[in-house]
């Protein structure tokens, strides 16, 4: 008889893992707010050494780009004219030149890449950052959308975390005191049996622990990509008192200067041909 009531007694109950679901979430909100604040962290970081490396070093890359397309269309020029005669390639009844088949279906379904937009992104004081941190970590747990399972109250959440995050991202301080001022909507009631709170639990926890796996890739994709590699590179080289950017556009000139005078000399060929370049 002692021995069952001991079993009973040891037994875990329902309520027992009522309350170490709530420890398991209140854990994974927190894990959940610092992954988050470091993902838009790690988004200002790229967005301002992306618009950094465009200034300096991308508008000359695209420059040299429009170079090599020239270059390539004169060699075609002079191909077509060697191959072809003064006349070109050939043309139909309608005037047409002849285009080889890869080359109709490259611009039939080719969608050309525009760039990323490089979005301006203001700088702050080490002090200031500290305080935006802080409250942007304070609002995270106030307004996040998975600390709640009622619909409506989810659709409110996700407008005021939508509004944190353009504040944060923006480094607009105003603007994150004015939303840390306003009220908060009145929390849902954690009513319904046990069996339906267990439930309700045991979804917000694997909807918190989906979102963090969605947040430390998202973190793990940026830190490996190339933007971020050639930033660490930067950061590395102003230690040694190097400005790798300029070292990089100084390269990039020099390439200019090279491929410039290899476009003059295909120009002047196609003009000894009495061709122009297009």
């Amino acid at each position: 008889m002692r021995r069952k009531r001991r079993e009973h007694y040891n037994a875990y109950t329902p309520r027992d893992e009522l309350r170490d679901l709530g420890r398991q979430i209140e854990t994974l909100e927190g894990e959940l707010v610092e992954r988050e604040a470091e993902l838009v962290d790690l988004r200002v970081e790229w967005s301002a050494f992306r618009l950094e490396y465009d200034i300096q070093v991308g508008r000359l890359i695209e420059q040299a780009g429009e170079i090599e397309a020239r270059i390539a269309r004169c060699r075609q020029r002079i191909d077509e004219v060697r191959h072809w005669g003064p006349g070109g390639l050939p043309r139909n009844r309608r005037g047409e030149t002849y285009v080889p088949v890869r080359e109709q279906y490259r611009r039939a379904w080719e969608v050309p890449e525009g760039p990323e937009p490089s979005p301006f992104v203001s700088r702050v004081g080490p002090a200031t950052e500290t305080h935006l941190k802080t409250l942007y970590r304070q609002l995270s747990r106030r307004f996040h959308p998975d600390l709640t399972q009622n619909p409506a109250e989810r659709a409110w959440r996700t407008e005021r975390m939508v509004a944190v995050n353009a504040a944060y991202t923006a480094r607009d301080l105003s603007e994150l005191e004015a939303l840390a001022a306003g009220s908060d909507r009145v929390p849902v009631g954690g009513g319904g049996t046990v069996e339906q709170r267990l439930a309700a639990l045991r979804q917000k926890r694997q909807q918190m622990q989906r979102r963090l796996r969605e947040v430390e890739r998202e973190i793990r994709d940026l830190n490996n990509s190339q933007m971020m590699e050639i930033s660490l590179r930067a950061k590395l080289a102003r230690r040694q008192g190097r400005d790798l950017l300029r070292e990089l556009a100084i390269e990039v000139k020099k390439e200019l200067v090279r491929r410039q005078t290899e476009l003059d000399f295909l120009i002047a060929q196609l003009r000894e041909l009495g061709i122009s370049e297009e």
